[in-house]
């Protein structure tokens, strides 16, 4: 009976993720994923970036389901436009690979990502970015997976017996397309601000596997926020908010990190931080309800940025998780193609 409701469970969650995108805890090493008018905001000439999330380990690891794994990686360059002292053209390319649950419910999206990074005053310490993406993306369901009531023999699921279910084609592809604005300030090296609003998907594309069906996609509208202030010779306070809106889905998660500079006169050196955020989220009865609590990580080390994050769930599935929800590791590498870029600052989001 647990493997049954185990099934049920990744089932139906494979089939929800529809409703809404793969997100992110660690949402600043996806920037590409969240706006892209983040394209090109970093301090060199090129950024790479790798994240990956799992979740529901905790009560599938033991089954034939498997879990919920998100893979992202992304590449962009920030280039200097020839007649201004300060602003930048940014282009980027973003790939992400969501697998969910025993359906094995796929998407895979690649996405081209273009911004201007627009200097808002004569010391290039104020920017206002302007980005546009342009992305395909493609679903894919395996329906041999699945399990219905109506093969419950009376003892166990019994593959011979016939769904009755009808099935549409087992993957499409779609067009999608997104907008995003993002400000950033820094009057000193380690006080800064930032934000930033993006819309996702503002073409709705149609997400039914049925010909002559519509299932549009509901647009994502994302609000992003943080600033970094100096609380002592060698810490720093980042607090960071992540608002998302899709459709009936909404969720907002707060936090901050506390940073240990291990070099304090050297704003962008080696550095340890660690904080917690907590994810709220609102569902379709429009209930607001308590999520995770993430417990987050990450080291830069000269050029690298390597991240960790735990979440401790606390959703209606709490019973079933044993609190423990997914966990997330990022790695993120900026170069300069010459000995030093010529970009004054950026900060690291």
């Amino acid at each position: 009976m647990k493997t049954a409701l185990i099934l049920a469970l990744a089932v139906m969650l494979s089939f929800g993720a529809s409703a809404q995108d793969p997100h992110f805890s660690q949402y600043n090493a996806s920037p590409l994923n969240i706006n892209p008018a983040m394209t090109g905001v970093f301090s060199g000439n090129y950024r790479l970036t790798a994240i990956y999330r799992s979740q529901w380990g905790s009560i599938l690891k033991n089954e034939s389901v498997p879990m919920f794994r998100t893979f992202s990686a992304s590449f962009d360059l920030r280039l200097p436009v020839p007649s201004s002292k300060h602003d930048a053209f940014g282009v980027g390319i973003t790939f992400m690979n969501d697998k969910a649950g025993e359906s094995e419910f796929g998407t895979n999206n690649v996405a081209l990502s273009f911004s201007y990074l627009k200097a808002v005053d004569n010391e290039g310490k104020h920017f206002l970015n302007a980005g546009f993406q342009a992305g395909i993306g493609y679903r894919s369901i395996n329906y041999a997976n699945l399990r219905f009531g109506s093969q419950f023999d009376g003892t166990g699921f019994n593959p011979n017996i016939v769904s009755g279910e009808t099935f549409g084609n087992d993957n499409f592809t779609f067009f999608d397309l997104g907008a995003g604005l993002f400000w950033y300030s820094f009057p000193k090296k380690r006080t800064n601000y930032w934000a930033g609003v993006a819309v996702a998907h503002l073409n709705r594309p149609n997400q039914s596997f049925f010909e002559g069906a519509d299932a549009n996609l509901f647009m994502r509208i994302s609000g992003t926020a943080g600033l970094q202030v100096p609380i002592g010779s060698n810490l720093d306070l980042l607090p960071s908010l992540l608002i998302l809106s899709q459709g009936p889905a909404f969720e907002t998660q707060i936090g901050t990190y506390v940073k240990i500079l291990f070099e304090p006169n050297s704003a962008d050196g080696n550095a340890f931080y660690i904080g917690p955020s907590y994810r709220i989220v609102r569902g379709e009865d429009r209930a607001i309800a308590s999520d995770a609590l993430i417990l987050g990580t990450r080291f830069d080390y000269s050029s690298f940025s390597f991240g960790f994050a735990y979440d401790l769930n606390f959703s209606e599935l709490t019973a079933a998780t044993n609190s423990r929800g997914a966990f997330e590791v990022s790695a993120i590498h900026v170069g300069a193609f010459k000995k030093k870029s010529n970009v004054k600052y950026c900060p690291r989001f």
